[in-house]
């Protein structure tokens, strides 16, 4: 069906019941078995609706260092709804599971549209594609245009925070349609950034400018455009919510739970989005999560 940066994985058919599965084959070929089965081990830490086992991984007939496990079979991504313009979507869900996994002391660390999974019809949301990172951090993390600042800056202590930071960039597409900050490369990415939401002071992130002089690196200069003019059809409401997601500083963006308390959550309404979408009797809710 597709590969990535970590694996390959194939659709296939449980011969005894005729269901429908994903084989994921790790890219990695590991030093022994017991490094190769860590990639499981998150399942035996959970046992609630918000996550969905992964069968215990197991090596490849051949290739004892190659490990592969099978998933549910998803149908869809959100990144394929929002290609199509006809996504239903509510954010709400997307918190209430990283509020579980933060608590839990573990963050995503490359939250995307295309890792937000869903069968259509049903009213489960799933994220995909979850690592356990060990410190120091390595700065190849998060696809380019959902990563946070201090990743950029190769800094090797980020945290959860990293999820809020992209989780602003995906708030943000959801209402345009179109990527917030699309670098082209990671000095692109730092120049969209600052050209969005204008660039970092001393006052307001001291942290980012040491990690740039230690890399020699000068933050550009730029006004901000204002997210206001970027996603227009949001309330002011949802502008403040992505503006204080994507903070220059991770301290100053709130957590999963504060979010939600955000007065953009407050009550039934519905978000109004940049372009008219089909009518839909779908409704997301994010009962369980995968860690693949």
């Amino acid at each position: 069906m597709g590969s990535g940066s970590f694996g390959t994985v194939f659709k296939a058919q449980h011969k005894p019941t005729g269901k429908i599965v994903a084989v994921k084959y790790l890219r990695e070929r590991f030093s022994s078995i017991e490094q190769g089965l860590r990639q499981g081990r998150l399942q035996k830490y959970y046992h609630t609706t918000w996550f969905i086992k992964a069968s215990q991984p197991c090596p490849v007939e051949g290739y004892l260092h190659q490990m592969r496990f099978c998933i549910p079979w998803l149908l869809s991504s959100l990144l394929d709804h929002m290609v199509k313009r006809q996504t239903k979507f509510t954010e709400d869900e997307m918190f209430h599971g990283l509020d579980y996994m933060h608590r839990n002391g573990y963050f995503h660390g490359d939250l995307k549209p295309a890792n937000v999974w869903f069968n259509d019809g049903s009213r489960v949301v799933k994220i995909a594609d979850l690592d356990r990172f060990t410190p120091p951090y390595t700065d190849y993390v998060t696809t380019r245009p959902y990563r946070a600042p201090e990743v950029l800056l190769q800094s090797g202590l980020y945290g959860p925070k990293v999820d809020m930071w992209a989780m602003g960039a995906i708030m943000a597409e959801l209402f345009s349609f179109r990527t917030l900050f699309p670098g082209q490369s990671a000095d692109d990415q730092m120049l969209k950034i600052c050209s969005v939401i204008g660039s970092p002071t001393w006052d307001t992130w001291p942290e980012g400018h040491i990690l740039a002089q230690n890399l020699n690196y000068e933050l550009p200069q730029l006004r901000s455009v204002g997210l206001s003019a970027m996603v227009p059809s949001a309330s002011r409401s949802a502008v403040q919510l992505i503006s204080s997601l994507c903070s220059w500083d991770p301290s100053a963006r709130p957590t999963a739970a504060e979010a939600l308390k955000h007065p953009f959550f407050v009550g039934n309404h519905k978000i109004p989005r940049a372009i008219p979408l089909r009518q839909s009797n779908i409704r997301l809710a994010s009962n369980s999560l995968i860690f693949v």
